[in-house]
């Protein structure tokens, strides 16, 4: 159609639906900038369907910068633009804040809001913690003579969960009852976690109960926010009844539930529960996602069981899965309490090889167990890992790299972190490198050395050793070394 130049405005947003369900978003903004025409391109129902396309496929960003461009070439925006727009608003970091903007603006184009911006701006305030504001839009909602449905209340109701403000969620439920509407699923299940979050423990069992006699508990969600709320508020074995509940029922688990309660009893320091329950799961399902394989892989890892975890890294490898930063970290921390420190520094080396941000104080760890374990090369490779990462590391990372390095004899690389970072190092530190290299260090570097150890701000009262060790290699005090005040 494109290559006869048959295509029609309904066939661009038709075709732009299709992608954002095929999640094809680079396609979609491929075939917009093939548009000629400008008229064409700020049509507002093709807008809307490639703003919708952008904001399915995640990409919230490019969804906004679009719009501006939009915006620019002469789109006069409707409220469907606009419930597209605030859509994309849920999670964005600053979403609440941008939601406001486009509300600003939708009012000073004269449009009003309806029931779906309203609901779209409800469920906007519950996932930013914003309660207080989506009480006043749901009371502005009646107050403008729109009649609330399910997703009204769900999005209001989500809102008191987050702080679980239990009493006002049972006002709210009387008043949804009285307005002629039965609750759903998606009601029960967050006035649920509203109880359980706010330790209202019997209330949300009496709730769990009515789910599973309207045939709404048939999954594991229901089971798993209770399940956790027990559990971090320290009841475990009530947390376990309510999962062997589950289990004796039927209910099938994708692994949420195992995940809870496997992490649950390693807080508890019931460690071998823990494994035997990541080899349950392991034994009746073929495939993980990655939360479920970190969980089982701390269970094996916190019990020094490495066939399991080779087994676990093998699956991961089947499977196609990508470890991320919980993994890798795991992982250090298990080669490095076995004392497989090739491993450990292996798995660092990894690591920052794909790209990952590597965790400070783990490495700072496992850095000096390597240099006591008589890996100092290793050692200081991950000192570099860190030091040049995007983060500005700690100064006291300096020194204890300098503590590896001076005791094993690379002075050449303990010279590099003094000229690089001496003004982060202690004069005792500086006064062994100095003392170590000008007994065995290179002499062709002398004088760079006492460049480097002047500019640190080490002070002359060690002169006696420098001067010995100038008698030693023959040779003269240059002069300039005693020209800074510091000297």
């Amino acid at each position: 159609m494109q290559e006869h130049d048959m295509l029609n405005i309904a066939s661009y947003s038709s075709y732009f639906k299709y992608l954002g369900l095929s999640r094809n978003a680079a396609k979609a903004l491929q075939v917009y900038g093939s548009i000629q025409d400008q008229s064409t391109r700020v049509t507002v129902s093709i807008c809307n369907s490639l703003l919708g396309c952008l904001v399915k496929n995640g990409r919230s960003d490019s969804t906004f910068k679009l719009y501006d461009e939009m915006i620019r070439g002469g789109l006069s925006p409707d409220l469907f633009t606009y419930s597209t727009l605030l859509s994309g608003c849920m999670k964005l970091k600053h979403g609440y804040a941008k939601a406001m903007e486009l509300i600003n603006e939708l009012n000073s184009r004269g449009l009003q809001m309806d029931s779906v911006i309203y609901g779209t701006l409800l469920a906007i305030c519950a996932s930013h913690n914003y309660c207080e504001e989506a009480e006043a839009y749901f009371k502005k909602l009646k107050d403008e003579g729109h009649s609330p449905n399910l997703f009204h209340y769900s999005s209001l109701l989500n809102a008191y969960s987050v702080n679980s403000y239990y009493e006002k969620a049972e006002l709210l439920m009387k008043d949804l009852r009285s307005s002629g509407l039965t609750p759903n699923k998606v009601i029960l299940i967050t006035l649920l976690k509203v109880y359980s979050k706010g330790g209202l423990f019997e209330k949300a069992k009496e709730l769990l109960t009515e789910l599973e006699a309207s045939g709404f508990a048939q999954d594991e969600m229901a089971y798993c926010i209770l399940i956790d709320a027990l559990a971090k508020g320290g009841k475990i074995w009530e947390a376990t009844m309510v999962f062997n509940e589950m289990k004796g029922k039927g209910v099938k688990s994708d692994g949420y539930a195992f995940s809870i309660m496997i992490s649950a009893l390693h807080r508890g320091g019931y460690r071998e529960e823990a494994k035997k329950l990541a080899k349950e799961f392991e034994d009746q399902n073929a495939t993980y996602d990655l939360v479920m394989l970190n969980t089982s892989l701390r269970a094996y890892c916190n019990t020094y069981d490495t066939e399991s975890v080779m087994r676990m890294l093998k699956k991961m490898d089947e499977l196609n899965i990508s470890p991320d930063d919980i993994t890798f970290n795991t992982l250090i921390r298990y080669f490095c309490k076995a004392k497989v420190y090739h491993l450990a520094y292996k798995t660092i080396v990894d690591m920052h090889t794909k790209g990952h941000q590597l965790n400070e104080e783990l490495c700072s760890e496992i850095m000096v167990q390597l240099g006591e374990a008589g890996f100092p090369s290793e050692a200081f490779s991950v000192y570099n890992m860190m030091r040049y990462s995007k983060r500005t590391v700690c100064k006291s990372l300096h020194e204890k790299v300098l503590g590896i390095l001076v005791p094993a004899g690379l002075l050449k690389d303990a010279y590099i972190v003094i000229k690089d970072n001496g003004e982060s190092i202690s004069p005792r530190s500086l006064e062994k490198f100095a003392t170590q290299f000008m007994i065995s260090g290179n002499i062709n570097l002398i004088n760079d050395v006492m460049k480097s150890l002047n500019h640190s701000g080490w002070r002359i009262s060690q002169v006696t050793v420098l001067y010995l060790v100038l008698s030693k290699y023959s040779l003269e005090l240059n002069p300039g070394w005693l020209e800074t005040e510091n000297w």
